[in-house]
């Protein structure tokens, strides 16, 4: 599989940048990850990075070379990192635990899956037009 990334992230005005963006690839699949703590809730870097390494460590252990169910993994994927964040604060005693948006797209037969929390976005487009976009999540 022949694939280019580019990723750019920007800080803004926050004391931190709490985007995490990440990419994992076999021989036959492309896992694309972006997630995105929250401000106003105290680790949203960490909850990113827990996003992110939680769904790139999945792929890893799973993608030998290809995925047998790639809806399936990106459900899994996804749990497992809430999973992962909760249990980090249920570790320091947070009754706020980390929060972040997330989206992971999945590339594999020529094909893509995605899945995603909160108003991260997915943008696809085929021959210049707008095809697909995920739907934000967030309840504001």
């Amino acid at each position: 599989m022949k694939f280019s990334i580019q990723q750019a992230t920007r800080q803004g005005r926050r004391s931190s940048n709490q985007d995490r963006l990440g990419i994992a690839y076999s021989r036959e699949a492309l896992l694309m990850v972006v997630a995105d703590g929250m401000g106003g809730h105290p680790g949203g870097e960490v909850a990113a990075q827990i996003a992110l390494n939680t769904l790139i460590g999945e792929f890893r252990k799973l993608a030998l070379p290809r995925l047998a169910a790639p809806e399936r993994f990106l459900d899994i994927a996804l749990l497992r990192a809430h999973h992962a964040i909760n249990a980090y604060a249920g570790a320091r005693g947070q009754a706020d635990a980390p929060r972040t948006t997330c989206v992971a797209a999945l590339v594999q037969d020529a094909r893509a899956w995605w899945a995603h929390a909160g108003d991260s976005r997915l943008y696809c487009f085929s021959a210049g037009e707008l095809v697909e976009r995920t739907e934000d999540h967030s309840p504001v």
